[in-house]
């Protein structure tokens, strides 16, 4: 899919804000707040065109953002703005008299065709732009009146929901194909939906969707969680489902004893490869992995792998470490934020 990434790292002094402006003035109008020195402002956008779908992961200093009632009806751009504030925030206003704040983890919509205005935080913000009409086409005729300014909560079930998803989708978009491009849309849609409009008809449009994000929150949970017990009647209580959701969730996994085993026998496996576990005993390192007993560790462990855990720390004193350089990639200059721009402006709904 088409991508591109904005940078100010490669600018100096006031020039790193002006390039900043002029990257975002398809949407927004920005100005600096006047304790921030504009020689260390930074902000950087890395954005991917889903046709019809922006999905942007930005980085930004503090600043003023705004689109008045003249700015919206000069620049014609009748969107929605999704955003996932993974650190930082804002306070300000919508409607030009709603007061509103936004903390980290929350996730707020803006409808683009209105008025906004806030003071943001440094922030680190995951979003997506979505035509209204895609929008309104997954919600099935209910209003999109209300939507402006509307905020899921952290620590709710549809803020979880939606964040773990999002989380998913931009960690997944550099491998997406353009052929797999429409597809993602209309699931990302119809999650929006299911969570910003909560209904019967919603909620089963997105019934895969949410049971892939469910899927991976539980799998989240396993992983984090390897050393303690991880029974189906905990999982069920510790996500609020039922034990057949559960059984289905993970039938295509081999079932969920097996996949708590192999996550955990995988664990295991690499503590005993790594020589900086040297000194820890083998009945050590299945306790902490979840086994409560080494003989059954022991059985398990080369039923799986084809060897003993001793065969396993019998070479980790030969096994030599290798680090990787990660490469830097340049900024985009105008001709790139010309392209963001006209990726909005052109944005088509599904």
């Amino acid at each position: 899919m088409p991508s591109t990434v904005f940078t100010t790292d490669v600018l100096q002094g006031e020039q790193r804000f002006e390039a900043w402006r002029s990257s975002i003035a398809v949407i927004f109008d920005v100005a600096p707040l006047a304790h921030d020195g504009l020689d260390r402002f930074q902000a950087s956008v890395t954005a991917h065109h889903l046709g019809a779908l922006l999905a942007g992961d930005l980085h930004f200093s503090s600043q003023q953002f705004s689109r008045s009632a003249a700015r919206v009806a000069r620049d014609g751009v009748d969107h929605y703005l999704v955003q996932w504030y993974r650190s930082g925030g804002f306070v300000g206003q919508h409607d030009d008299h709603a007061d509103m704040q936004v903390r980290a983890g929350d996730i707020t919509v803006f409808d683009l065709g209105r008025t906004q205005r806030t003071h943001a935080a440094p922030s680190h913000v995951l979003s997506l732009v979505v035509p209204r009409e895609t929008l309104g086409e997954a919600l099935g005729g209910a209003t999109l009146a209300d939507l402006h300014g509307a905020v899921l909560r952290q620590g709710t079930v549809l803020n979880g929901l939606l964040s773990d998803y999002l989380r998913s989708l931009h960690q997944r978009l550099p491998e997406v194909t353009l052929a797999e491009a429409p597809a993602v849309v209309q699931a990302t849609a119809q999650m929006l939906a299911a969570c910003l409009r909560p209904n019967q008809r919603t909620l089963a449009q997105a019934r895969e969707e949410v049971q892939g994000v469910t899927l991976a929150r539980i799998q989240r949970h396993i992983a984090q969680n390897l050393g303690t017990p991880l029974s189906p009647e905990l999982l069920c209580r510790t996500f609020g489902i039922s034990r057949s959701l559960l059984y289905r969730l993970f039938e295509p996994l081999g079932g969920v004893a097996h996949y708590v085993q192999q996550r955990r026998l995988a664990r295991a496996f690499h503590a005993l490869a790594n020589p900086a576990n040297r000194r820890l005993r083998v009945a050590e390192i299945a306790s902490r992995t979840g086994f409560a007993s080494e003989a059954h560790f022991s059985r398990a462990f080369r039923a799986a792998f084809g060897l003993t855990p001793s065969d396993v720390r019998a070479t980790a004193g030969r096994a030599s470490a290798g680090g990787a350089a990660g490469a830097r990639g340049d900024g985009f200059g105008r001709d790139a934020t010309a392209e963001y721009a006209d990726w909005v402006r052109g944005l088509q709904p599904a």
